[in-house]
């Protein structure tokens, strides 16, 4: 008998891609029991595409709505409308494969299993602008080991029963825009739950076409991180790279007159090369680069890409700035409440 689950998501003025999202959720050789859809208020028609998609859908959809309602929100308020205690999630806006919905559900059939995560992808032919293709080097080709330890499953697929959502509490609503998931997903690991990894990549992830889309993106990103006060050692990491490049940059263009003037040759070198290690970035990313090039990642490409690494870099160091500093107090307290639950799950 084919397990019985719920299919939940969230939205915003995603009018523009959700009849596509429609259309392949349709499609899926593995159809949910039901289908929950928070809506935050869009003003784009999509709240009218979604009750037009109920009224003429064989299978149940409740769509809820509640004005400015944050992702984390959307989904908790979802999650707790299931009919099923079976939940898979995604994020409207992807694009899926046929065959994603069996490929995160069919586990269940094992009991032990309560958490399952998926790998996600992107749509190469889609990536045609410079600033796509940059990124796609960027993220490694968006190909990330999903069977590392540190790697963790976001929500755009994954799938879990209610009692892995309620034992960590649902989704961390007093965030502004991003981290909910990965908050989740770490405390889902954090309560002794393991997810079983689908290393089928079949959701994929729609992506920027403009180096301004990616910034945005990065600073919301560091937002997240900044209020929950997640990866603070990479972040580190990110701003000693960036004092040690900017120092070795001043120390090449601006202090050689100096250094001649009063010949301290010796501590200008002992001084210069360590600095250096600032390109650990680079050199990680020239090696992703040698792997994925050709006529279209070609070195025009990748010459723009360390321009798209710096500013990505500078914004997503500013939003975690803010996020961190600068949070009103509800969301220190929250992030404190965080911080005491990783240390007693």
């Amino acid at each position: 008998m084919p397990l019985k689950f719920t299919l939940v998501s969230t939205v915003y003025n995603e009018a523009l891609r959700l009849q596509q999202t429609i259309d392949e959720l349709k499609k899926q050789t593995l159809q949910p029991s039901e289908i929950i859809i928070t809506d935050a208020g869009s003003a784009d028609g999509t709240y009218e595409i979604l009750l037009a998609w109920q009224k003429e859908s064989v299978i149940p959809i409740k769509v809820l709505q509640k004005e400015r309602c944050n992702v984390a929100e959307g989904r908790n308020m979802a999650i707790r409308e299931a009919s099923y205690d079976l939940i898979a999630s995604t994020d409207f806006g992807c694009r899926f494969h046929p065959e994603w919905l069996e490929s995160i559900i069919t586990p269940f059939n094992d009991p032990t299993i309560k958490a399952v995560g998926g790998a996600f992808d992107v749509k190469e032919e889609d990536l045609n602008t410079l600033p796509a293709k940059a990124a796609y080097l960027l993220f490694n080709g968006y190909k990330d080991d999903i069977y590392e330890e540190w790697f963790t499953p976001t929500s755009r697929s994954v799938a879990y029963y209610k009692e892995v959502f309620n034992k960590v509490g649902g989704y961390c609503e007093w965030l502004t825009l991003a981290a909910d998931d990965t908050i989740f997903g770490r405390l889902v690991k954090k309560s002794g739950y393991q997810f079983h990894m689908v290393d089928k990549r079949y959701v994929y992830w729609g992506r920027h076409e403009t180096a301004t889309g990616y910034s945005k993106e990065a600073f919301r990103y560091g937002l997240g991180d900044g209020e929950s006060g997640i990866n603070k050692r990479s972040t580190i990491g990110k701003v000693i790279e960036l004092v040690l490049r900017t120092l070795f940059v001043c120390m090449l263009f601006v202090l050689p007159p100096f250094v001649l003037l009063n010949k301290l040759d010796g501590w200008y070198l002992a001084t210069l090369l360590p600095t250096l290690v600032g390109f650990k970035s680079y050199y990680y990313h020239f090696k992703n680069w040698l792997r994925l090039r050709n006529e279209k990642y070609n070195v025009g490409v990748f010459l723009y890409s360390f321009y798209l690494l710096e500013r990505t870099r500078i914004n997503y160091l500013k939003g975690y700035y803010k996020g961190f500093f600068k949070s009103p107090q509800f969301r220190k307290d929250g992030a404190a409440k965080l911080k005491q639950q990783f240390s007693t799950t």
